[in-house]
């Protein structure tokens, strides 16, 4: 066998011990970008798991609002007595009527989810009336909770008879 011995022996003894050094920093690079990756993908999945309970909190307490428009609006038109009563009453006699309102407004039995969830209405509150145009001002305060998440809704609204 022909066999020809390098020019420089020290020099291509340094070259076969950089590829090592290479490997194992290439490998480091790769661990610390999947690293890096796993822990960014995990706080995006738990932002976006708290922003899905946060808007089912949100859609409760709408739930408990529209639970008491309708409310309203059976007895505007089924019992308007009642609307009558809210409306002739005297102010110090307003807490103990919209306590009456609000103490019936539940979510139903079932709620079809894999999550806990209720909503109610937190206050309700009659803060004027109009006796010529035969309405009232009510302040509305619904509250929606879903798991460990909680929403809170206020509305101001109108309502005749």
């Amino acid at each position: 066998m022909n066999h020809i011995p390098p020019a420089n022996p020290a020099a291509a003894g340094s070259r076969r011990g950089i590829a090592l050094p290479v490997v194992f920093g290439v490998a480091l690079c790769l661990a610390v970008w999947v690293g890096s990756l796993s822990w960014t993908m995990s706080n995006s999945r738990h932002r976006f798991q708290r922003a899905v309970k946060a808007r089912r909190a949100y859609f409760m307490a709408r739930s408990a609002l529209q639970h008491l428009f309708l409310k309203m609006k059976t007895f505007q038109r089924q019992q308007p007595e009642v609307m009558m009563a809210l409306e002739r009453a005297t102010p110090e006699e307003w807490g103990t009527l919209s306590r009456a309102f609000t103490e019936d407004v539940v979510p139903p039995a079932a709620i079809i989810g894999s999550y806990s969830a209720s909503y109610g209405v937190k206050a309700f509150e009659i803060t004027g009336r109009d006796l010529e145009k035969s309405q009232l001002v009510i302040e509305i305060q619904a509250e929606g909770t879903v798991d460990d998440m909680t929403e809170t809704i206020s509305r101001v609204n109108r309502v005749s008879r």
